[in-house]
């Protein structure tokens, strides 16, 4: 696959098993879990992942060992059962050659003063905001 090209890639965290649908992926973007935000491509995915291809769409299936897969019988989000099995994943090779693997020494830039669950607001807090969550219906 072209690094330049943008494609959909569905992969397993190592981490919780959490499965995650990553749209318009490319090798130098880095990805981090939906559930536990653990980094899902590292040097040690090749040791627990294989990767599958689908015949259809082109999506990239990167799953753990574990997850049974029947070529011909299990199938895409697409609908497709046509996938192929390409064996263990190149995708942390391809990563690093695009730049998106960091040094495990140098750590992710965590900016400890976001709020993960809020969106960044225009400034003024509304007070009703809490009371919303704390309101019993019924």
């Amino acid at each position: 696959m072209n690094d330049k090209k943008p494609y959909d890639l569905f992969i397993e965290c190592r981490s919780c098993g959490v499965e995650n649908m990553i749209t318009d992926y490319v090798p130098s973007m880095p990805i981090f879990c939906n559930q536990c935000r653990e980094r899902l491509i590292d040097d040690e995915l090749t040791e627990t992942h294989l990767e599958y291809v689908c015949q259809a769409c082109d999506m990239r299936l990167v799953l753990s060992q574990e997850t049974e897969v029947k070529l011909g019988e299990s199938a895409c989000s697409c609908g497709s059962t046509d996938v192929l099995k390409t064996g263990q994943t190149t995708l942390p090779a391809e990563v690093l050659k695009a730049g998106g693997l960091n040094d495990p020494s140098e750590g992710d830039e965590i900016l400890e003063d976001t709020d993960w669950i809020r969106p960044g607001g225009s400034g003024s807090f509304d007070d009703d905001y809490e009371d919303m969550f704390n309101q019993d219906p019924g």
